[in-house]
């Protein structure tokens, strides 16, 4: 959802799970990032000014480098392609996972209820913010925030569904955590 509020608050939180060794979820801060400027910029004249000079500096410049014209293309795609990013920062998790079948089920849950929610949240929430008596940056600022609301909490609940599902499976398989000693 391109909301400022709610690009900064997810900017924010995928900076944080890459500082804390999700190293998937570090090219969906960068698009993240990117997307937050691209909110700011609505705004903000300067930070509009800025982004639209970097912008051309970069695009004459991709003109003449290979390099800088696939990271250009890289970094639009990332930035429209947020939701493909967080699935494949899940696939990652589950890779570098020592119990791989609990972490894939727990992931498939988290991120399946997470999509869900956001998707009802979009539905519902302008209709909601419409009825309230407030402006459209007040609204704004409201939607932004249930939305991270909507998405953190069916994030959350999955991810307890998915810890249930995964308990209750390996222990019905008799599957046991196989830890790897990964250090080379």
């Amino acid at each position: 959802m391109s909301n400022p509020i709610s690009s900064i608050i997810f900017a924010y939180r995928n900076v944080d799970k890459t500082q804390k060794g999700e190293i998937g979820r570090a090219p969906v801060a960068a698009a993240q990032g990117m997307n937050v400027l691209s909110e700011l910029a609505k705004y903000n004249k300067l930070i509009a000014k800025g982004a639209n000079a970097t912008t051309s500096f970069l695009e004459k410049y991709a003109a003449k480098s290979d390099i800088v014209r696939y990271s250009l293309n890289g970094v639009n795609w990332a930035t429209k392609n947020v939701n493909p990013l967080i699935c494949i920062s899940g696939g990652a998790k589950v890779i570098m996972s020592d119990n791989k079948l609990e972490t894939g089920i727990n992931e498939a849950c988290s991120l399946s209820t997470m999509f869900a929610g956001e998707a009802i949240a979009k539905e519902i929430l302008p209709k909601i913010i419409k009825k309230l008596p407030v402006g459209n940056k007040v609204g704004g600022i409201i939607n932004g925030l249930l939305f991270v609301g909507a998405s953190i909490g069916s994030y959350s609940l999955g991810s307890f569904i998915g810890k249930d599902i995964s308990k209750d499976l390996t222990s019905k398989l008799g599957v046991k955590s196989s830890k790897i000693d990964q250090i080379a």
